[in-house]
């Protein structure tokens, strides 16, 4: 029991939860922060329309398509898996591909039926394809890159990066339906009368979705011994991401310097494995991910950064307990 349980954990990279959240936060954080209204006034509305039932909300159903992403991934890779990593869960005979199987589409469907469902019910305004195309999209870019991710660089890079791409916008589209019903407007008029969101939404999500294609691209060389040409570009490309949060900054604290350093010490840490142990690299990377966010809202308070760091403490005290890839 204890082995299955381990390797369901291991199998669901329960490790790099703590940076999917992340990322929900600071889109919630940007979209709220560059409203006309601040954050306080959020947090003073009643419990059925607080940032407390928003967290709930994205914290449940990212971590669903996620989870569900991964099992999804390890099933259609049980192929590969057989032949380069007899070791993971399927090959090894621990769990079973129909138990993989089952819970991903379990997974996959509720967070599908939940994400869309869920504010129809809870606020009054809320169009459904309002919410709907954001987890559609979502859903959609989960499901392609587990099923073609191992086929070409061409056809994998580009999905994983959608993939995160596209959490940002869905996070951001259901902050953009509570702030639309606090303000009562549907989310909608509120959304078009303020496109100014847009922009610091998009820089910021694509910022994630670079960031995930350049580990990435090491990752799929995991399981060869192939050295990494690379890694210059790599480099210079993750090092300058943060600068894309100066794009938007109406300041430049002391915060933001801050975290721009923490990254870009844990950014030069994370190099030195990469010609050691790729895995090492992307696990490092990985958790990276909450370090690359507290660039982007440190300008905010360092109450955020804090809370970014402590999350990528996590990341890496649950990398003890599952491997992140």
């Amino acid at each position: 029991m204890k082995t299955k349980i381990k390797a369901l954990l291991a199998t669901g990279r329960i490790s790099n939860l703590p940076t999917v959240w992340c990322n929900c936060l600071v889109a919630v954080l940007i979209l709220f922060h560059k409203s006309d209204r601040g954050l306080r006034d959020f947090i003073q509305q009643p419990w059925s329309h607080s940032l407390t039932e928003l967290s709930l909300y994205l914290v449940v159903i990212s971590s669903f398509f996620y989870v569900g992403g991964c099992f999804s991934g390890d099933y259609n890779d049980r192929k590969f898996d057989a032949k380069h990593k007899p070791y993971r869960p399927i090959p090894a005979g621990v769990l079973s591909k129909f138990t993989v199987l089952g819970i991903a589409l379990s997974l996959t469907l509720t967070a599908f039926l939940a994400g869309t469902i869920i504010p129809t019910i809870v606020i009054e305004h809320v169009r459904l394809n309002t919410i709907q195309l954001p987890v559609m999209l979502l859903g959609f870019s989960i499901t392609w890159y587990a099923q073609y991710h191992k086929k070409s660089p061409f056809i994998g890079l580009p999905l994983i990066g959608l993939c995160r791409f596209f959490l940002v916008i869905f996070a951001a589209a259901a902050a953009a339906i509570l702030i639309g019903e606090v303000k009562g407007t549907p989310d909608y008029h509120y959304f078009k009368s303020a496109p100014f969101l847009i922009l610091p939404i998009i820089l910021y999500a694509s910022a994630v979705a670079i960031y995930t294609i350049a580990f990435a691209s090491v990752a799929r060389t995991e399981s060869s011994n192939s050295p990494v040409t690379w890694r210059n570009l790599l480099r210079y490309t993750m090092l300058a991401l943060p600068l894309t949060a100066l794009i938007t900054n109406q300041s430049f604290q002391i915060e933001t310097i801050t975290a721009f350093i923490i990254y870009a010490l844990w950014l030069s840490y994370s190099f030195s494995f990469l010609s050691k142990n790729k895995g090492t690299y992307v696990s490092k990377c990985l958790a990276g991910f909450c370090l690359l966010d507290a660039c982007f809202v440190a300008q905010f308070g360092w109450h955020w950064l804090i809370l970014c760091l402590i999350l990528f403490v996590l990341a890496l005290a649950l990398q003890k307990i599952a491997p992140a890839t």
